[in-house]
């Protein structure tokens, strides 16, 4: 488990690239007792900061606009310090969501849904967290009321979700994936089950599901 030297402060980065978001969290962390080394609004302010203040922990949104992501950076932080501390705050209740090819969180990672957050306390404990369970066993602590069913949907079925939710057809979807649009119809029904949407005429399923997709992402839709 990692440990400070008795009277040393917990130095955190905060990556976001929205600026209200990114001075919100900042204050609100440092209100809560933490101290903010450095709030970058994008991967390349990210990498110069993590260089120049060598932070115990950083405290990441999922996704960073065009380039690296969140993940992207907190995987390659770690390689440079492997007891680097890792909160991903983000709007997405799964970062599957995102796009398909996202990486695979960090272990030790604490993964925070914004819109599940009521206090920042939680945040500053997650913080804690995260840089105490670098060593231990934990591979990822989901500290929001994320639903258990998201993480049984295949990455198949993610992608789909994402396409249906986009507005696509399933002639587009089976021409994106290279499958028969039977297939993505038979992948749209599993994925109505999974939800539990009732079964219906083909276009108010398709609205239910883009609905779902949209509240999973913290999306206002």
């Amino acid at each position: 488990m990692n440990r400070l030297p008795q009277g040393t402060e917990l130095k955190v980065l905060v990556i976001e690239d929205d600026p209200f978001a990114r001075t919100s969290i900042s204050g609100a962390l440092t209100n809560a007792g933490l101290k903010v080394v450095a709030a970058a609004g994008d991967a390349r302010s990210a990498i110069h900061d993590f260089t120049m203040h060598d932070p115990h922990v950083i405290v990441a949104d999922l996704d960073l606009g065009i380039g690296p992501t969140g993940i992207d950076l907190a995987r390659s932080f770690r390689l440079r310090n492997p007891k680097l501390g890792i909160v991903v705050l983000t709007s997405y209740t799964d970062p599957r969501l995102l796009r398909n090819d996202i990486p695979v969180l960090p272990p030790g990672c604490e993964y925070l849904v914004k819109h599940h957050i009521s206090e920042m306390q939680f945040v500053k404990t997650s913080v804690t967290k995260a840089f105490a369970n670098v060593n231990s066993n934990v591979l990822v602590s989901v500290g929001t009321r994320t639903p258990d069913w998201i993480h049984d949907l295949t990455q198949v079925q993610i992608e789909t979700l994402r396409m249906v939710a986009q507005g696509l057809s399933n002639v587009e979807i089976a021409h994106q994936r290279f499958v028969s649009e039977k297939a993505v119809e038979q992948t749209i029904s599993k994925i109505a089950k999974a939800l539990g949407i009732p079964v219906a005429t083909n276009q108010n399923q398709r609205v239910h599901i883009a609905r779902i997709f949209f509240r999973l992402a913290g999306q206002s839709h």
